[in-house]
């Protein structure tokens, strides 16, 4: 989850959503949510959620004072202290344990995210291969059946009408 959906995690409706994404935002000490937090203090209706917005800006504010960038702090463990087998390494550990998650629509989201992770990982392999020119398609318009009656009798076989 990057910086800008958190942030819209703030107009959420929900106050539990918002006080989650202050949480979270506290918790990395990002400093480009300061405003967005500014504006959650002075104009949300929940108190409580205004209360945490308080805190969390000053979490925030204090690591701002000191110098803290999130953005920055994330490129320097990559380009300064990760080799690129490393970073490979670190986000494999990111990775999702699928088998830990009881929740079967997030299970479902996360192996869909995973799959399609994976195919485009072999559509970028297979980018700089050669692959055979298939010929073009014969024009068979006519031997397609126009009306609904067609079309499901000629997707019905006499092994599925018994």
């Amino acid at each position: 989850m990057d910086v800008f959906s958190l942030a819209e995690r703030l107009r959420d409706p929900d106050p539990r959503v918002r006080v989650e994404a202050l949480r979270i935002l506290a918790m990395v000490e990002e400093t480009r949510a300061l405003e967005a937090i500014r504006w959650v203090f002075q104009n949300d209706p929940e108190p409580g959620v205004r209360e945490v917005a308080q805190w969390a800006g000053h979490v925030i504010w204090l690591a701002q004072q000191r110098g803290h960038s999130t953005q920055q702090a994330m490129q320097d463990i990559f380009s300064r202290t990760l080799s690129p087998d490393h970073q490979a390494l670190f986000l494999d550990a990111l990775k999702i344990d699928l088998s830990r998650i009881d929740d079967p629509k997030i299970r479902q989201y996360a192996e869909e995210q995973d799959y399609r992770r994976q195919l485009a990982d072999i559509m970028q392999e297979r980018a700089d291969e050669d692959l055979p020119v298939l010929p073009a398609p014969q024009d068979t318009s006519a031997d397609i059946p126009t009306s609904l009656d067609d079309l499901l009798e000629a997707g019905l076989s006499s092994e599925l009408l018994e």
